[in-house]
């Protein structure tokens, strides 16, 4: 019986020590490098956008031989992301037109807990399971790092397309033997050494524009055999802003308007003359310039406004019958 067993123990310790030498100086670790943090922002709804993404982290270990799952490879692997293109420690910004800037955080947890501060490592450790029988394989696993995105509230910015560019690093080592964990290895992001990999992460956002605008209340005299007196009506537009913009609405002359006197409806060659007024009493003209006036320093409330437009045809020669018609641009300025 002894002649038996001897030769099977040191089997059995000659397998061990192969699968460890070899495992642990083989170790390759790759990193998703096309992910992208992608926000939408209304500004008619909020001013703020949150969003969420991971890295991905595929790793994998050389066997030569592990029997029966008796073999364990820990890996560590840690993460640091920089400021990005122009951001500080805590704040990153991304970049959009006529070199406007929003400022944006990154954190490893919702409601912004462990924040990415740039240049401070987070660590995450793998298990790389060796089961049953693995000869000469490398034996995959995988992780991944959570980054929780928040857009700050932001003055001053305009509608478009803000972008950055995060550049991240990754450091991964073996953690102990494949019996015998990281009982003794350095905690976290403390060790030295380990190969290192850098990735980049895009971070875009579409912001949507402040203000919205809706015509559909158009201006309809009616039906009149005579122009002996002036037909008065009424029309409206819709506007919606966020509560942080002002903004300015201009009306057009039509497409036969005399610009800052009066505008005119047609049917052919003929024309009805008639104006647009921003008061109920028909006394304030509403033109596009200075000189007629118009709907300016108005601030939004961040919900829909109705804003009356009162029109009037006034007394003249009744021209031929038929249908008389006109279109008035309506512009609404924002900032």
């Amino acid at each position: 019986m002894k002649r038996f067993l001897l030769p099977l123990m040191c089997l059995f310790v000659l397998l061990l020590a192969a699968g460890t030498a070899s495992a642990a100086n083989q170790l390759k670790c790759t990193f998703d490098r096309s992910g992208v943090l992608e926000f939408s922002m209304d500004p008619l709804l909020s001013r703020t956008s949150e969003q969420k993404m991971q890295i991905d982290v595929d790793c994998s270990s050389y066997v030569l031989i592990s029997v029966l799952g008796f073999f364990q490879q820990p890996v560590r692997v840690c993460m640091s992301l920089d400021a990005g293109t122009t951001g500080s420690s805590t704040t990153r910004y991304m970049s959009g037109p006529n070199g406007k800037k929003i400022g944006y955080q990154l954190a490893g947890g919702a409601n912004k807990a462990f924040p990415y501060t740039a240049g401070t490592e987070v660590s995450n450790e793998m298990v790389l399971p060796f089961n049953f029988v693995k000869i000469n394989e490398w034996v995959p696993s995988s992780s991944s790092f959570p980054i929780y995105g928040s857009i700050l509230d932001t003055k001053g910015i305009e509608e478009g397309v803000y972008t950055d560019t995060v550049q991240a690093k990754f450091r991964y080592i073996p953690v102990g033997g494949f019996l015998f964990p990281g009982w003794f290895f350095p905690s976290g992001c403390s060790f030295t050494g380990g190969d290192t990999v850098t990735a980049t992460m895009q971070v875009r956002v579409h912001v949507k524009p402040f203000c919205a605008l809706d015509v559909s209340q158009h201006i309809d005299f009616g039906n009149w055999q005579d122009l002996d007196q002036p037909r008065d009506q009424q029309g409206a537009v819709t506007v919606n802003c966020d509560a942080s913009t002002k903004y300015a609405v201009k009306l057009g002359w039509g497409g036969q308007g005399d610009v800052n006197k009066t505008r005119n409806m047609a049917n052919g060659n003929e024309k009805i003359s008639y104006n647009l007024y921003s008061d109920d009493k028909r006394l304030q003209p509403w033109g596009d310039n200075a000189t007629t006036g118009f709907l300016k320093d108005q601030q939004g409330e961040g919900k829909k406004r109705v804003i009356p437009i009162y029109a009037r045809v006034p007394k003249q020669a009744t021209p031929s019958p038929g249908t008389y018609t006109d279109n008035v641009v309506v512009t609404l300025e924002y900032n």
